[in-house]
């Protein structure tokens, strides 16, 4: 037995007078290693990353979460062949979560036209074309690259439900554009021998 399991084995829990928050803060400050030994097993804590793009994405994000509101939800989605979803195996959930966000996603467009960044929007497009090959590799399912992707625009942390679905308007941006996820070949078929 561990010296601290020894030294802590009488341990009792119950919340010291000054309240659960103040407690909680004194065992954040101890540091994990600590818990870990009392409780003689590891403590899968991982720190928070704030998205890749996150600097980049920041004011286009916030533009989103402003300009979301008043855009129209009904208005016809632009002209991305469903097949390419069906191309690169993009289904269920996640593919709802692309049209959601395809329905927005001239707002991306507009964002970077209307602030003359269009040598921005080019190099966050690069941005997400490499991240995006990376993944591929070490990610075959299209739904894991998905999820990949967006931890990417917004990092491990919790963030806004708003904020949330901003960078699925930024995804299905790129979706369209296609630097992330491959074109449906001319002529060619889809996974199901769908032809083009």
């Amino acid at each position: 037995m561990q010296y601290e399991q020894r030294m802590y084995a009488r341990l009792e829990f119950a919340v010291p007078a000054d309240g659960l928050a103040q407690a909680v803060a004194r065992v954040h400050a101890t540091g994990p290693r600590l818990a870990e030994d009392v409780l003689g097993c590891q403590i899968p804590i991982q720190p928070v990353a704030h998205g890749i793009g996150m600097e980049d994405l920041a004011p286009l994000l916030k533009h989103l979460r402003d300009q979301r509101r008043a855009a129209n939800p009904l208005m016809p989605l632009s002209e991305v062949d469903p097949l390419k979803l069906d191309f690169n195996r993009i289904r269920e959930e996640a593919r709802e979560d692309l049209l959601r966000g395809m329905r927005q996603s001239h707002l991306v467009e507009a964002f970077y036209i209307g602030t003359l960044r269009a040598v921005e929007h080019d190099e966050v497009a690069q941005g997400f074309r490499l991240y995006y090959e990376q993944v591929r590799r070490d990610f075959p399912d299209p739904e894991d690259v998905l999820w990949q992707l967006e931890l990417y625009v917004l990092g491990n942390g919790r963030v806004p439900p708003r904020t949330q679905r901003a960078a699925w308007v930024v995804l299905a941006h790129f979706f369209e554009r296609c630097d992330i996820f491959d074109a449906l070949p001319p002529g060619g078929s889809g996974p199901l021998g769908i032809p083009a």
